[in-house]
């Protein structure tokens, strides 16, 4: 029991909303905290994908998006998204897990891989494809210092 002289300080200390700083709003105080770390729709948050510390309401519309991303499998050389890399890693054809071989390592063929497509040797890159983009990336930095120069503080 609280003394009657220190009820209002118990009451405003203890049991009183408060706004919440990241929302604006009033939240009761004893779940205050579980508000901020888990509720609030403007706490920080970070996608799973690419791991951006962003606002918790933007974060299914981020993910939606940052999701849908490929990469590059180097165990099969196919293009996987990341919403579903976990799973596919568990299942790749290409996988150590997935293939039972004998300790000697022998050689296969460079055969097709069943659909009638070769498949590459390497990591999957041919240098053609490597010089292309280094190419277009050498050009977008020479356009993009072109337009957008500085100009001399004296002008």
């Amino acid at each position: 029991m609280v003394p009657k002289r220190h009820a209002e300080e118990h009451f405003s200390n203890t049991h009183a909303p408060v706004p919440c700083s990241m929302c604006k709003e009033t939240i009761d105080r004893e779940v205050f905290n579980s508000h901020t770390e888990e509720i609030c729709p403007k706490r920080m948050v970070t996608c799973e994908f690419c791991e951006f510390p962003l606002p918790a309401v933007d974060l299914a519309e981020h993910q939606e998006v940052c999701g849908n991303r490929t990469e590059l499998c180097y165990q099969c050389n196919s293009y996987v998204r990341l919403r579903e890399m976990f799973n596919h890693e568990t299942k790749c054809p290409g996988s150590v897990l997935n293939n039972v071989e004998s300790s000697r390592r022998v050689p296969r063929p460079a055969e097709g891989d069943g659909n009638g497509r070769r498949r590459r040797g390497g990591n999957g890159v041919s240098n053609k494809r490597l010089f292309f983009t280094i190419a277009i990336t050498g050009i977008a930095v020479l356009v993009g210092s072109l337009f957008f120069q500085r100009k001399p503080e004296g002008s």
